[in-house]
């Protein structure tokens, strides 16, 4: 009887030993399970013409640059050594490359626009794995994110709108000194202004500082680009109104940060 008891205790001992194993491995694969999060991808386009100008709108000869960060879910660090890959709506799929540009590292490839490119929205996601980790990038669904194809005729025409009738252009205060701030998401100037007034043929110093956010400036038509704070010195030789965007993707207001340059006789 008592030997009949000791061989119970020491099988009751087994198993709670066993269980306690099990439950002790079943919690490392849960730990393990909520250290692995999904890959968070953040990114841009940019066009090689006149320099990495943010752009959506590309014709042949030009190439659209594809530049995009990947960082770890848990740790918000960089991921150096993920397969990175853009998928183009065509069935293309494109390899990302890492390294030093400019100033930063990310992930980069080119995607030459050639004349036999289709024109019109050219949509695209970029996917990148790592280990057990996923994460996939898709541009916002508004026209200023998404990717369009355009003819050479198109992109021939002019940036250049008709002159503003809202101020009597013979009479309006110009200053070849534009200063531009910008705050998420708005560009104004230092009295609050949206339009900035210069004369043709004069030296215009452009300048911009972000109080708040990471922003660029592109004044469209004149090839005039600041990818940072600083100024850019230009002269406007023909008059008309040209916009002023933001060319550093900066969040999802990033399409409503704009202005205007007037440039009068």
């Amino acid at each position: 009887m008592k030997r009949t008891k000791s061989i119970i205790i020491s099988l009751f001992a087994a198993t709670m030993i066993l269980n306690a194993c099990n439950n002790d491995e079943s919690g490392k694969k849960e730990a393990e399970e909520k250290t692995v999060g999904a890959l968070v991808i953040t990114g841009d386009t940019v066009t090689e013409q006149g320099g990495c100008v943010l752009a959506s709108r590309f014709s042949p000869g030009d190439k659209i640059v594809f530049r995009n960060n990947v960082l770890d879910g848990i740790t918000s660090e960089q991921v150096a050594d993920a397969k990175v890959q853009v998928h183009l709506s065509t069935g293309e799929k494109l390899d990302m490359t890492y390294g030093k540009h400019g100033d930063d590292n990310f992930w980069v490839v080119a995607y030459p626009v050639t004349e036999d490119t289709p024109t019109g929205t050219l949509g695209y996601t970029v996917t990148a794995e790592y280990n057990d980790q996923k994460g996939e990038f898709k541009p916002f669904n508004v026209a200023p994110s998404l990717l369009t194809i355009v003819s050479d005729e198109v992109a021939q025409v002019p940036k250049e709108e008709p002159v503003s009738a809202e101020a009597d252009l013979s009479t309006v205060e110009t200053n070849q000194h534009v200063e531009i701030i910008g705050k998420n998401f708005d560009f104004h100037g230092p009295n609050g202004e949206k339009t900035f007034y210069v004369k043709a043929s004069e030296e215009v110093t452009l300048s911009l500082k972000s109080e708040e956010g990471m922003h660029g400036v592109n004044v469209e038509g004149l090839n005039v680009n600041l990818d940072k704070d600083g100024s850019v010195k230009f002269t406007p030789e023909k008059s008309g109104e040209f916009n002023i965007v933001c060319s550093v993707f900066c969040g999802a207001g990033h399409g409503d940060m704009t202005a205007k340059l007037v440039v009068v006789q």
